[in-house]
Parts: structure tokens; C-alpha cells; sequence
């Protein structure tokens, strides 16, 4: 990410995510009609060129992104799922919030506080957004932090938040760092929140059996760093991820899949990316 700069990912995340309602209405899986807000002149001239056309154009715009369209809906619903199980109970906590809306969506289901981990230029820009949105039951607590400068361990210090279990989502983010840092990011939440605590968060895949997604998917991190500055440094197997969890003192981890999470959805009719996963720790 460019220092002073808002995060670009997390605006192509927001036009996806506001593509999927205004494609797929009462069906769509995450009714964000707030993502939209979020988006600068550029990915609003796109997102009016591409939500006045029917719903089959999803098919093609999640081509166009080798299924990128349909696995970042699909881990954004899952995510849901828990917030919308465990809500209730736990104190709900985005680390690289970028232009979540759950605190808008989801906050009746969000009983105990909602707190936004972000780098300024990003978290400025949402509340700037946002400076007119009337927001129902408790606003979120934004935090404004560097990640690469600061420890997790003192961040969470800093913000106040109660030593507690929690439920913690880390999303888009663990394939910009290295793997020391998701090793870090595992045992502060363990060490700070406790036993009970729940992390989810999605990983890249840094290899694959098959040769010709296995290209892809070295070809990625450039791409990636050639269209938004911001490039893939760190990616795991299943395998890998479940024996870094386990070390960093996970009772349990799951890994699912583009089409696991759709089986979990209850869903059949969307065709994710293959290379990548959604990781459930409980601590």
C-alpha cells in the first residue's frame, strides 16, 4: 500500500461488493446497497456502466476475474454468518477494516461493540464518506493505526478495547504480508483476547497440483503490484496454514474453499477462484 494513500483493493472490494446487489437484488448474498458510497469518480463511472445491465453480466465480470468477483462475495457472506451467530456474544473486531459496512448491515446481530482497525488515509476517507449516514444502534470504534510500524499487542493496548473473547476478522489481508506477520497477527489475538476468541480471515494459495492454475497464480503478485501498487508477498497450502495455526496455539482451524463456503451458504450459482481459502481458527 502507498504510505498517505486510501487502499485501492479495498475500493475494487466495495464496487464488488455493490456490483453483487444491484446484479442479484433480494437474492444477493450480501445486500450491501452502502459499498457504493465508497467509490471515487473512477470505480463509479465503472460501477454505472456495469449495474445497468442484467444479471448474467455477474457471469462475465466474474470471469474477466478469473472468479475473484464471486470469492470475495462469497468470503464477505461467510464472514456474516459468524457475525451474525456470534454478534450477540462476542465484541466483533476488523482488523483492515477498509469499507466494511457491517456496522451498518449487521447491527442489530452486534450486541457487545464493533471495532475498526485501519491505516488513516483509508479509515479518514470511510468516515468522511460516511460523515452524513445515520448509523443505528452503537457507531463502530474506529482506530486509526499503522500496522507495519506497530505491534498488535499495543495497538489493541492503545485502542481500550477490553481483554476478552472476541470475534475477529482479518480480511483481504494476510497475502500482503509475510508469514511472520500472520504468525504475529494469530498469537496477539490469542494472547489478548483468550480462550474463545475466534479469527477468520482468507489466505492465497501459493501453489497448486494443476500447472496451468499453478501459473496463475505466480503470475498474481505481479499483476497485482503492476495495477494497484499493492502486491501479493505471502501465500500457504491448506496444509501449511492448519500447521501454522496449530503452532500459534489454535484449538481448532478449518479451511474452506470457494465451494465449501457455498455448500455452507446453502448456495450453488456462483464459480469462486481456486486459489484461495477461508481460515476459521478458535482459540
Amino acid at each position: 500500500m502507498l504510505e498517505n494513500t486510501p487502499s485501492r483493493t479495498a475500493e475494487v472490494v466495495a464496487l464488488i461488493r455493490a456490483l453483487e446487489y444491484s446484479y442479484y437484488g433480494e437474492q444477493s448474498l450480501l445486500k450491501d446497497k452502502y459499498a457504493a458510497r465508497f467509490l471515487s469518480d473512477f470505480y463509479m463511472a465503472i460501477y454505472n456502466r456495469l449495474s445497468i445491465l442484467p444479471e448474467f453480466t455477474s457471469f462475465f465480470v466474474n470471469a474477466s476475474s478469473l472468479g475473484l468477483f464471486d470469492f470475495i462475495t462469497l468470503r464477505h457472506a461467510f464472514m456474516d454468518s459468524y457475525v451474525k451467530r456470534f454478534g450477540a456474544k462476542l465484541p466483533v473486531v476488523l482488523l483492515g477494516a477498509g469499507y466494511d459496512s457491517r456496522a451498518l448491515r449487521l447491527h442489530s446481530h452486534i450486541q457487545h461493540g464493533i471495532w475498526e482497525f485501519d491505516f488513516p488515509a483509508t479509515q479518514r476517507r470511510k468516515k468522511f464518506y460516511l460523515r452524513n449516514e445515520r448509523i443505528e444502534g452503537e457507531p463502530p470504534h474506529y482506530v486509526e493505526v499503522d500496522f507495519m510500524k506497530e505491534s498488535l499487542p499495543e495497538i489493541f493496548e492503545n485502542s481500550g478495547i477490553t481483554k476478552t473473547p472476541a470475534l475477529v476478522i482479518w480480511e483481504g489481508v494476510s497475502m500482503y504480508v509475510s508469514e511472520e506477520v500472520v504468525r504475529n497477527t494469530l498469537n496477539a489475538c490469542r494472547e489478548y483476547f483468550g480462550t474463545g476468541t475466534i479469527l477468520l480471515y482468507d489466505y492465497w494459495h501459493n501453489r497448486m497440483e494443476d500447472p496451468v492454475r499453478n501459473l496463475v497464480i505466480q503470475l498474481m503478485p505481479m499483476i497485482m503490484d503492476i495495477i494497484y501498487s499493492e502486491k501479493f508477498t505471502y501465500g500457504a497450502t491448506p496444509q501449511e496454514m492448519r500447521t501454522l495455526a496449530l503452532e500459534c496455539g489454535a484449538k481448532r482451524f478449518e479451511s474452506n474453499n470457494g465451494k465449501q463456503m457455498m455448500k455452507k451458504l446453502m448456495l450453488t450459482s456462483r464459480l469462486p477462484l481456486t486459489s484461495a481459502s477461508m481460515a476459521v481458527v478458535e482459540f
